[in-house]
């Protein structure tokens, strides 16, 4: 659900997303596009006076960042579902420990990043069930 419906203010104040929702890198046109990225950069590399293995090395990575960014995207869109200004919030819940990588969270935006709780999985469900009743009762306080 990461395009075309707004869920702002009361209608939407908890996204959890599980998992990363990387596409379908076996379908075509992703083949296509990473085969694209990758030949593509290794070609321009090579030009510049890179070293084979290195330009190789490079496209390589390329190409995964390519893929990784349309999965953060579609994370990002997801949460801006529920987080449509300002003043909107909405409890998120990040459930995969990839989450918890520097690669990973680079990836998320600032304000997002600035609230992570990374300890939720030693704790259990109760201790994130608690996490969140502590969000919710945290703006209940302001909003009185």
């Amino acid at each position: 659900m990461s395009e075309g419906i707004n869920f702002s203010d009361r209608l939407g104040r908890c996204v959890i997303v599980i998992g990363l929702p990387y596409p379908n890198i076996a379908s075509p046109d992703w083949k296509a596009k990473i085969e694209y990225i990758e030949t593509t950069t290794q070609t321009n590399l090579t030009a510049q006076g890179t070293s084979k293995e290195e330009a190789t090395s490079r496209a390589k990575q390329a190409a995964r960042d390519f893929y990784e960014n349309a999965c953060m995207r579609a994370v990002n869109q997801s949460i801006g579902r529920a987080i449509r200004h300002r003043g909107d919030y909405a409890a998120i819940v990040l459930v995969d420990r990839r989450y918890g990588t520097d690669r990973i969270r680079g990836k998320l935006p600032g304000w997002i990043r600035g609230g992570l709780v990374g300890d939720s999985h030693e704790k259990g469900l109760g201790g994130l069930m608690g996490a969140v009743g502590g969000f919710f009762r945290g703006k209940k306080n302001k909003a009185q």
